[in-house]
């Protein structure tokens, strides 16, 4: 009993264990992507929770432009959510605010 108890116990904690990492953002697709350099890597990440325009569409030039001047160059941390049908890391952002 004591050993099925312990063994649940340690799958849950497993189970809500997330992925983060740092690097430093390289690149602003669009409003809502980024490229993280990330263990000699560019990795992109789509922000989690965030649907700006894309470059074509109205105010896609200018979502873009603010996501870079809020983090490009910038060293962030991303917790990974989950990957979407492109492949990409969906994840929340982490910067320190100066």
């Amino acid at each position: 009993m004591n050993r099925t108890i312990l063994i649940l116990l340690i799958l849950f904690l497993f189970t809500s264990y997330t992925y983060a990492f740092g690097g430093k953002v390289v690149l602003v697709s669009d409003g809502d992507t980024i490229i993280v350099m990330h263990d000699g890597k560019k990795e992109k990440i789509r922000l989690y929770g965030i649907d700006a325009p894309e470059m074509k569409q109205s105010f896609g030039k200018e979502a873009k432009a603010f996501t870079e001047s809020m983090v490009f160059g910038k060293t962030v941390e991303v917790e990974s959510i989950t990957t979407d049908r492109y492949g990409r890391t969906v994840g929340v952002m982490l910067m320190e605010i100066l």
